[in-house]
C-alpha cells in the first residue's frame, strides 16, 4: 500500500511539474493564474489580455467566477483571460493600483510606455481607471469590450 502512494505521488509531482512552464494562453480554455506582470507581457505577444482581480472570499468575485470562466471557454484561442489574486499576488495588484475587486480590465497591447486598454466606449487608453469594470459586471459588457479590443488588435 504504501509503495502504491508513494508511486502516485510521485507520478503526481511529474506531471505537475510540467504545469510550472506552460504557455499562458487560454487555448485550453481555462482561466490563467498570474503570478508576475511577466505572464501579462508574454500572453499580450498572442493578442489582448482579459484580466480579472479578486480574491476566494470576495462575494463579488464568487458571483463573477463563472461568467469570466465561460468569457474564457469562449474565446480559446482569440484572447487570453487572466485572474490576478490579489491576496496570493499582492506586487502584482499593487502594480495595477487596485482598491476595490473585482476589478476587471482589457489590456490591448503594450509598448515602452506601458500598457494599453480597451476602454468600454472602444477607446484605446493608457489610463485603466478610464478602462475598468469595478463590481458585479454584466457579462455582455465584457464581451462587447473584449470583441472591440480582438477587432483592434487584427487590423494593426
Amino acid at each position: 500500500m504504501k509503495k502504491y502512494l508513494f508511486l502516485c505521488i510521485v507520478a503526481l509531482l511529474i506531471g505537475a511539474s510540467g504545469c510550472l512552464d506552460a504557455d499562458p494562453s487560454s487555448e485550453n480554455g481555462t482561466v490563467v493564474n498570474v503570478q508576475d506582470m511577466q505572464q501579462i507581457d508574454q500572453a499580450l505577444v498572442s493578442g489582448p489580455v482579459f484580466v480579472s482581480m479578486g480574491f476566494a472570499s470576495c462575494p463579488a468575485c464568487k458571483i463573477m467566477k463563472p461568467t469570466i470562466e465561460e468569457i474564457s471557454q469562449e474565446y480559446t484561442g482569440k484572447a487570453t483571460i487572466m485572474y490576478i489574486d490579489t491576496r496570493e499576488s499582492p506586487q502584482v495588484a499593487r502594480g495595477f493600483n487596485v482598491y476595490s475587486v473585482p476589478d476587471m480590465f482589457v489590456i490591448l497591447n503594450n509598448d515602452s510606455e506601458g500598457y494599453l486598454y480597451m476602454a468600454s466606449d472602444g477607446n484605446i487608453t493608457r489610463n485603466r481607471d478610464i478602462a475598468r469594470f469595478i463590481g458585479v459586471t454584466d457579462k455582455e459588457t465584457l464581451l462587447k469590450t473584449l470583441d472591440m479590443a480582438i477587432a483592434s488588435r487584427n487590423n494593426q
